[in-house]
């Protein structure tokens, strides 16, 4: 049967284990998307809270066997699905991937940012870096592939600091940045640029939900995690989007890199937030998206954990977009894209591991085995 520490985070505890893994560089698009699709504030913001509040139901419910057994996403796949349980491993891996490219590619390109400021370039600094990107991407692989392979724990640590305070230096960067400019009048919320925006915030922690139990196993109970989701994921996309939106606003910018480089803050105040910029996708990676791709291909090829690690780790080069992109709309359009439409891979599968979740006992022995 699955296995799994016993639960001790209790509410606030596991509300900041849901705000660490929500506060990743992406979450900064969310804000720039509505401004630039026309939305009001008011209607990005209830796009987020409609969108999340139906995945944090849907983490809760199909979080239960986490909390009253323990078991972790793959004992509850096989409950879900019996012998087809590799299908949603194989689609929960596969948008990990995807999103392993997607923050690979924004961490290289912080670094190449880094370089270029530090050399004096502030001017068409996306354009120039996205040129470097390339080598700045093998190295961002190469260091995620050894240090993955050295061991998690560290970086499990690493990835609950980076993310607030990459979240806590917008917030300063919000504060400090005058305000002013005209906002959009928003759109009908029948419309196309509504419609796939609330599509986008509902499936952005779609992936999460989908193994939720391998989170809610550390929380304390039920209740635990209904407050913890609210707080940290629910909160954290709400406050997110708030910062993104009007820093868009505010600055014309639409990239989380670019609206740090043209804040007007000193060159090592700029600098250290494109550091934030590397290492919040680089811990989010390590910690989240790199073992969901690397379970994946040593489930399909049977291969030891070092030799799959390792081509996990290559793979990033090939997954990571940077072939499609080169200005800081095009990066936005094409996150904007992924993620309104892996929903359409991930909803069915979510739909049939909630009902089985809704059952689980306090006792594993309820469950038949095959």
């Amino acid at each position: 049967m699955g296995s799994g520490p016993s639960g001790k985070l209790g509410p606030l505890g596991f509300a900041l284990l849901m705000f660490s893994m929500t506060a990743c560089l992406p979450l900064f698009f969310l804000g720039p998307m509505a401004y630039g699709w026309g939305l009001s504030l008011g209607e990005a913001l209830l796009a987020a809270l409609a969108g999340n509040g139906v995945v944090a139901a849907a983490m809760v419910l199909n979080g239960l066997p986490g909390v009253r057994e323990r078991v972790d996403f793959g004992e509850q796949a096989r409950r879900a699905f019996g012998g087809l349980h590799k299908i949603p491993v194989a689609l929960r891996g596969i948008v990990g991937g995807l999103w392993y490219g997607v923050e690979a590619y924004n961490g290289a390109l912080a670094l190449a940012m880094i370089v270029l400021t530090l050399a004096g370039a502030r001017s068409g600094l996306v354009e120039r870096a996205a040129v470097l990107v390339p080598v700045f991407l093998a190295l961002y692989v190469a260091t995620a592939t050894v240090v993955f392979r050295l061991g998690m724990e560290a970086v499990g640590r690493v990835a609950s600091v980076v993310g607030p305070l990459l979240f806590l230096y917008f917030l300063a960067l919000l504060a400090s940045t005058p305000g002013g400019g005209s906002l959009p009048g928003g759109v009908p919320l029948s419309s196309p640029e509504f419609l796939t925006y609330l599509a986008i915030q509902t499936g952005w922690w779609l992936t999460v939900a989908i193994n939720m139990s391998d989170l809610s196993r550390a929380a304390r109970d039920t209740g635990s995690v209904i407050v913890g989701v609210l707080l940290g994921m629910v909160g954290g996309q709400l406050l997110g989007t708030y910062t993104g939106y009007l820093l868009a606003a505010r600055s014309g910018a639409v990239l989380p890199q670019e609206i740090i480089v043209e804040s007007g803050m000193s060159l090592p105040i700029v600098v250290l937030g494109l550091l934030f910029a590397f290492l919040a996708p680089w811990t989010t990676d390590l910690s989240a998206n790199l073992p969901a791709l690397e379970s994946l291909i040593r489930s399909l090829t049977g291969m030891d954990w070092r030799r799959t690690s390792l081509i996990a780790g290559l793979l990033g080069l090939i997954l990571a977009p940077w072939y499609a992109m080169d200005k800081a709309q095009d990066i936005v359009n094409y996150v904007a894209g992924f993620a309104a439409n892996y929903g359409i891979l991930l909803g069915p599968v979510l739909g049939a591991m909630i009902p089985p979740a809704l059952g689980a006992k306090t006792s594993p022995k309820n469950y038949s085995q095959p």
